[in-house]
């Protein structure tokens, strides 16, 4: 059960936000007049507080999970009536795909037609040996009755004569048969070249690291990633201890802890700009950060948005900024910052939230590097990414964002995701430390800094999720 407050102006408002974070299914506990000051503007306000279970409150995030941007807006804006059925017949169609899974099976398709055509092979070569082998018998047995029948009664002299001449019909057979032999011969060759090979035998991985190899690219590790750390392996053990499963994969994780790079401060800086393609949860990661610094740090902190492409979206940033008690301004050009700055000397950082832009064009480019901060102002620029996101698009993402040199990676969305494996791709592709993960909806509860120990967790799977425990409670 989560238990939250909202703070507004005036009613509707407080239950707006009320529907909008927690679900149409969120229970008002208690609402009352507040007559202290609200937010930076001073007036009077109406605090509601509401509760809603994980399970519910999970079920909308998963509706709205599935649904398109334009669509989600529609969504959040009708009534709690209609949000509710839509939700309850997105999570119905959910479950009906997934309780009765396919069948899956660990045989290539190739592998299983090339044993249907051995067999018809087989079942041809054996008929036509049989086939043959009757011909040949039945062949013999007319020749014996035909010398029964024309043999002397009584002994002839032996007379020295030459070789016999074979009959047409005896020759035909032999050169059957030595044909037969042939196509023998060469089938018991053929299995040889469609016995399957084992899991990293295209990359000269042996036999005794294939599991490591299968779990390593199972979990979302990319094979020539994967690859290049076992055959470190295979040059660094003795052939000896390959054999121990146990120690392999006692190696191949200190490898990847090893090898992991993490922001050793990631609070550290003034200015921190959030920047990434749409739907990646960038302003997700900024409330989340920001949340625990004003809350478990006690630091002090500004709201910008430059965000005034998407509907909605300053207004959103401007509630969290009252719902933390912090200053808020919206940046929309390079100047801006040069003014706001200026008030906020006492302020201990700055977080940023940019637009989603996939950087296709030039014109994003240079529109995004107008609103970033003057380089005198050394602003941390963090990329964020999802998990979700293919392990390809991933990479064409960071290969674009690199022009604005981008610090860290901030990757989101763990627990919606099994294939871990790629954010130590990306880190390894691109040489850039982790700055911190989202790992759930609530805030600040599922947001943590990245550490080496937690994405070694991830891709070897040791523990569950820590907002999976806390369900389990």
């Amino acid at each position: 059960m989560q238990v939250k407050k909202f703070e507004a102006r005036t009613m509707k408002e407080a239950l707006e936000m009320v529907k909008t974070q927690l679900g149409p299914d969120a229970i008002i506990l208690s609402a009352r007049d507040n007559n202290k000051s609200f937010g930076l503007v001073g007036e009077g306000s109406v605090e509601i507080t509401a509760a809603v279970s994980e399970e519910t409150l999970q079920k909308k995030k998963f509706a709205e999970s599935r649904l398109r941007e334009q669509d989600r807006e529609k969504f959040l804006r009708s009534p709690a009536r209609q949000q509710k059925e839509l939700i309850h017949k997105m999570v119905e169609k959910h479950v009906q795909k997934t309780q009765a899974p396919a069948p899956i099976t660990q045989r290539r398709y190739i592998d299983i037609e090339d044993e249907a055509e051995i067999s018809r092979q087989k079942q041809v070569a054996d008929e036509r040996v049989r086939s043959a082998a009757q011909r040949a018998l039945n062949a013999f047995q007319e020749q014996e009755e035909t010398f029964a029948r024309s043999a002397p009664k009584k002994a002839a002299p032996i007379v020295k004569a030459g070789p016999p001449t074979e009959s047409p019909e005896v020759i035909a057979l032999k050169n059957e048969i030595a044909n037969l032999k042939q196509v023998i011969s060469q089938f018991q060759q053929m299995p040889q070249s469609f016995v399957g090979t084992h899991p990293g035998a295209d990359y000269g991985i042996s036999y005794d690291l294939s599991f490591v190899f299968e779990k390593l690219t199972s979990a979302g590790m990319a094979p020539e990633i994967a690859a290049e750390i076992l055959t470190t392996a295979q040059e660094t053990l003795p052939a000896l201890k390959l054999k121990n499963r146990s120690l392999v994969e006692a190696w191949v994780a200190r490898y990847v802890l090893d090898s992991t790079k993490v922001s050793n401060n990631p609070t550290q800086g003034k200015i921190h700009c959030f920047v990434g393609p749409a739907g990646s949860g960038k302003t997700s990661a900024l409330i989340k950060m920001a949340s625990q610094m004003v809350v478990r740090e006690g630091k002090k902190i500004a709201l910008f948005t430059t965000d005034t492409f998407k509907v909605g979206a300053a207004d959103q940033m401007k509630i969290y900024a009252q719902i933390l008690n912090v200053p808020f301004s919206v940046i929309r050009s390079q100047n801006d910052w040069t003014n706001l700055m200026r008030y906020l000397a006492n302020v201990d950082c700055v977080l940023v939230d940019y637009t989603g832009l996939s950087l296709k064009s030039n014109e994003e480019i240079q529109m995004l590097k107008s609103l970033l901060p003057p380089a005198a102002l050394n602003p941390n620029i963090h990329l964020v990414l999802s998990t979700n996101a293919k392990d390809g698009d991933a990479t064409e993402l960071g290969r674009r964002y690199s022009v604005l040199g981008y610090k860290d990676v901030v990757f989101s969305s763990l627990d919606e995701s099994t294939q871990h494996g790629t954010i130590y791709n990306f880190m390894k592709r691109f040489d850039v430390p982790l700055h911190s993960f989202g790992i759930g909806p609530r805030v600040p509860e599922d947001f943590e800094f990245a550490t080496k120990e937690r994405l070694l967790d991830l891709i070897f799977k040791i523990t569950k999720f820590k907002q999976q425990d806390s369900e389990a409670v």
